[in-house]
């Protein structure tokens, strides 16, 4: 039997997963990273010591999984997207990292027709911890490290430069640096508009598609990973469209809902003609398509919040899980209890940046009256979540669409039928999890069989089970998105 290696870095956690080559998972570790973050925005880590526990994560994984390295055919890397990972002419870093959600570059948005200008040529409201936007904060502020970077990298390329001692980048990262979404590459009007020198494209490695080979793990890498010397090391993406691969993410107009701490809801296009909507986000992924997305930034952290300040639980994993276990049984016996209580679910201090855009927002708790209880307020919240996916996919679901919904919201036993009456469409649920490695694990198996990665994809995506609307609940919750909307319009002018 041949096994596929996936490595996932997320921003709080790396997970290694070991799949057979049927997809299905062997073996999984995880280890927690140690982000270094400040009350100023600062977000960053450490990169020799990111890449050591990242080692130390694959040698316990091989090392449990008690499978002969030389029986792993292939390893594949996905991480958090952007930010900004610099080495020098030695190939040592040249600070520590910078993250995609440091926010030191905010001073450099004080025109907000930044924005716009470069949603008109990607598609997406950029973030601060974008590549482009912290490489113009490191000229204006680090002089001396400028001129120190051989190459600007980003996660996933760090690890695998450390496997490999190869250099590249691929083309779903450089697109969202921003860069140019149509062709996936830098762009020359995206550097003019930060007022940037294209001197600086020089810094960037060359570019290669998500499931090439990226090199073979060296005999450094070896020794701290247990791999064997040769095993070819792929491309990899970025975790975004990783998890999207995941999930099943490849056909034209498939409509997509990944629910963790943010809440991604993605439709898959196959061109990349720009949204007209000037919100979202809007990533290039694998066999020409590009992926249309609305992020709710705080998903499952609402019901966390909830939990803590209303059921005063200190947020112990297995107390909390049976304590939502207990309230979803009772709303179940209840029989998915209507209430006048509006949650808006915007609970993060970055704001909103889809379906609309307005950095300031907030979570609401609308029309609490004497009566209103614990049990109220969380299944509002419950309700609030639901409703916001409605309002990210917005006209873009018709009546025949299939939604597929991934990610640890899934596995709620009432969420995903609130979210099958709210936007009233069948919601598949997978049955796989780990989707950032899974995704990884089909592009390595494309690479490798030199077959179709759609083809790949589509075959082994498995439904774990099916919900259907429910027509008295989706009139009810169709109801209350309509004055869901009209508070958050409202409160956009006081927010």
């Amino acid at each position: 039997m041949k096994y596929y290696l996936s490595i996932d870095a997320g921003t709080s956690v790396i997970k290694v997963v070991i799949f057979n080559i049927n997809f299905n998972k062997i073996i999984s570790s995880i280890i927690k990273t140690p982000v270094v973050t400040n009350s100023s925005g600062k977000s960053e880590l450490l990169m020799t010591k990111f890449w050591e526990l990242t080692a130390s994560c694959i040698y316990d994984t091989i090392k449990r999984s008690k499978i002969n390295p030389k029986n792993i055919a292939g390893v594949g890397v996905t991480g958090n997207m952007v930010g900004l990972w610099p080495i020098d002419k030695k190939n040592k870093p040249v600070r520590n990292a910078i993250l995609w959600n440091d926010t030191r570059s905010s001073v450099i948005f004080k025109n907000n027709k930044i924005f716009s200008k470069i949603y008109k040529i990607t598609g997406s409201i950029t973030q601060y911890g974008c590549t482009i936007p912290i490489l113009k904060w490191i000229t204006l502020n680090e002089y001396k490290n400028l001129n120190k970077i051989k190459f600007i990298l980003t996660c996933k390329d760090w690890i695998r430069f450390n496997l490999t001692n190869e250099i590249y980048n691929d083309e779903t990262e450089v697109s969202v640096f921003p860069g140019d979404i149509k062709n996936k590459k830098l762009s020359e009007k995206i550097f003019k508009i930060f007022k940037l020198s294209t001197k600086y494209f020089k810094l960037f490695p060359n570019i290669k598609k998500s499931n090439e080979l990226g090199g073979y793990v060296t005999k450094k890498a070896s020794k701290k990973t247990l791999l064997k010397i040769g095993t070819p090391v792929i491309i990899g993406c970025g975790d975004v469209i990783a998890s999207i691969l995941g999930s099943g993410g490849i056909n034209k107009n498939q409509k997509l809902t990944i629910i963790g701490t943010t809440c991604h809801n993605i439709v898959v296009r196959d061109n990349s003609k720009i949204p007209n909507n000037n919100a979202g986000l809007f990533f290039s992924s694998l066999n020409d398509t590009w992926l249309e997305t609305s992020i709710n930034v705080a998903g499952t952290t609402n019901i966390d919040w909830v939990i803590k300040n209303f059921y005063f639980n200190n947020l112990n994993y297995l107390s909390k899980i049976n304590l939502i276990k207990k309230f979803e049984n009772d709303y179940i016996k209840k029989k998915y209890p209507q209430n006048s209580l509006i949650f808006l679910p915007y609970l993060n201090y970055g704001g909103s940046i889809s379906p609309f855009v307005n950095l300031n927002s907030k979570a609401e708790i609308f029309g609490i009256l004497p009566h209103h209880n614990k049990f109220d307020i969380m299944s509002a919240c419950y309700e609030g979540i639901a409703i916001s996916i409605k309002d990210c996919f917005g006209s873009n679901i018709k009546k025949n669409d299939v939604l597929f919904l991934s990610g640890g919201g899934s596995k709620s036993k009432i969420l995903p039928q609130l979210i099958s009456n709210s936007l009233n469409i069948k919601v598949k649920i997978l049955n796989n999890d780990e989707l950032g490695s899974l995704g990884v694990a089909y592009l390595i198996s494309s690479y490798l069989k030199k077959d179709s990665l759609k083809k790949i994809i589509n075959t082994h995506t498995k439904i774990k089970k099916t919900y259907y609307p429910n027509k008295p609940s989706s009139k009810y919750l169709n109801e209350k998105y309509i004055k869901y909307k009209k508070l958050r319009e409202s409160l956009n002018y006081i927010w």
